[in-house]
């Protein structure tokens, strides 16, 4: 199955690469939406890209590159069945050794690994974890979507790395600029899926409680792929509870909203939903984990993950303190800032480029031509 129009004018002066991302698959999570947009961004300024996955395209973001539909699984998909290309890009850990495969046996074409989150870190899978770390051993180069994902790329695996920042789609924008408090009751935005343990959903639900039992008058709004279960419900009920919705339906939900409850553990690779709210002027408390200090030190309140107490009393002094907020306010948009699809795309574009003139090679002591 192939779909889409991959004929652009090249806007900047660097040669047209043909690029193709590999998935697994391509359901609606951040893990997949980023990489989707940066293949958008990079279609956009006249390269060839062609996105590839085991399962039909996503229904909930349009693409702008050309789409092929390979069958499951990835890693029992002939090499030859990938399509050629200057530079292909495994974004998932399954999908690193076939990437690998496919573009040795072409013997052209480099293949580069688009890390978002070590998946050797979660909980869930730990079967897989021996797996995850030989597909992590393989001497690839590294786009990161965070800087201590490049440098655990680098140090652990000694693999060479490029940070490629996250792009922001226009969306993302406050609803009414001119706000200066939170609203009462004060809407609290919980995203992401409770049954990802990682996520720390809990943690936002117990502190929610917890401002509940301190007289703050709040109403509980939750977010997730997936829909609500009664495991979720017997610990608070939502207010309102979204599921599946497309991004742009998403961001007005989030630009009304008060603030966002963020508790992720240290697995998490970036916290989309953190750069989303501040980008909506959100203010945010969030877990003091190595993905939010890289980007949201300085905008969000960061505290202890697994601490309902703690993310209950940073709630409760930006809802108290109207002053506070709007300066959190104000703090996020600045930072979101930096995520501009101008940046990001530029960005992806310089680190492909160096992946496909094998610069990277000089970086692991190889010569650029050395297989």
């Amino acid at each position: 199955m192939v779909t889409g129009d991959p004929g652009r004018q090249l806007p900047v002066a660097m040669p047209a690469l043909r690029i193709t991302y590999v998935f697994e698959e391509t359901t609606l999570f951040g893990g997949n939406k980023v990489p989707l947009h940066q293949a958008n961004l990079l279609a956009g300024r006249g390269h060839q890209v062609t996105v590839v996955s085991a399962g039909p395209p996503p229904d909930w973001y349009p693409l702008a590159a050309r789409f092929v539909q390979l069958p499951p699984p990835i890693a029992a998909t002939p090499a030859a069945a990938f399509p050629a290309a200057d530079v292909t890009v495994a974004t998932y850990w399954t999908t690193l050794a076939p990437v690998a495969a496919a573009v040795a046996a072409a013997g052209r074409g480099e293949a580069v690994h688009y890390c978002q989150g070590f998946e050797a870190g979660y909980t869930h899978n730990q079967a897989d974890h021996p797996a995850i770390l030989a597909a992590y051993r393989l001497p690839l180069p590294g786009l990161a979507v965070a800087p201590h994902l490049a440098e655990l790329l680098r140090h652990r695996f000694g693999r060479p790395a490029r940070v490629v920042p996250q792009p922001l789609e226009p969306y993302w924008q406050p609803a009414d600029r001119e706000r200066r408090a939170p609203g009462k009751p004060a809407r609290l935005l919980v995203a992401s899926p409770y049954e990802i343990d990682w996520k720390g959903v809990a943690t936002a639900l117990a502190a929610v409680r917890l401002l509940r039992r301190d007289g703050i008058d709040c109403r509980l709004i939750r977010l997730s792929q997936w829909p609500l279960t009664a495991a979720e419900r017997l610990l608070l009920a939502p207010d309102e509870f979204h599921h599946r919705l497309p991004p742009p339906a998403v961001a007005p939900l989030v630009a009304g909203c008060d603030l966002l409850l963020a508790p992720s553990w240290e697995q998490e690779g970036f916290g989309l939903p953190v750069l989303e709210a501040m980008a909506c002027g959100v203010p945010v408390v969030a877990s003091d984990v190595s993905c939010y200090r890289g980007y949201a030190a300085g905008a969000a309140a960061l505290v202890p993950a697994a601490d309902p107490a703690a993310f209950a009393a940073a709630a409760r002094a930006l809802l108290a303190d109207p002053a506070a907020w709007h300066r959190a306010r104000q703090a996020g948009l600045e930072a979101a800032r930096a995520f501009s699809e101008e940046r990001a795309g530029a960005a992806a574009e310089a680190a492909l480029a160096w992946v496909a003139t094998g610069r990277w090679r000089a970086e692991m002591g190889q010569p650029a031509g050395a297989r």
